[in-house]
């Protein structure tokens, strides 16, 4: 007896059928909204549910869903370009769960002793009046101090 892939399993029963093709469906959807949605938005927006002709979007947060609703129509447009009928798109923030701490913020090292008198020479060797000049000797006076 052969193994059976999940695919199959899935495929099997009838309400596991009409399961699959409604992931399928929503995989579809997901890929139609990363397309009308900017590239630095994509990441923070998931396809949550299609239900009654209306599409369901998750955004990380109220900024992202701002955004994402105000592409509703764009949105709209690419699923009516695949045959889908959408009557509605509700946006909802959705926050995700952390699984791993951020690191807390650390403080850059400050520039050491060689660090410091390279500084000061590249100063020294700009033009009078140089602001670069000016901001380096302001830096120095900061980490000396």
């Amino acid at each position: 007896m052969a193994a059976r892939s999940l695919e199959e399993h899935l495929a099997g029963g009838e309400a596991m059928a009409r399961l699959a093709a409604h992931g399928q469906r929503l995989l579809q959807f997901q890929s139609l909204l990363e397309k009308a949605l900017p590239e630095t938005l994509r990441p923070h927006a998931r396809v949550a549910n299609f239900k009654l002709g209306r599409l369901i979007v998750h955004a990380a947060n109220s900024a992202v869903a701002a955004k994402v609703r105000q592409f509703a129509p764009s949105i709209a447009a690419e699923l009516s370009q695949s045959g889908t009928q959408v009557s509605a798109i509700d946006v909802k923030v959705q926050l995700r769960q952390r699984t791993a701490r951020a690191a807390p913020h650390r403080r850059p090292d400050l520039p050491g002793e060689k660090q410091q008198q390279a500084l000061d020479t590249l100063a020294h060797a700009l033009p009078d009046g140089s602001p670069l000049a000016h901001a380096l000797r302001q830096l120095l006076r900061a980490v000396k101090s």
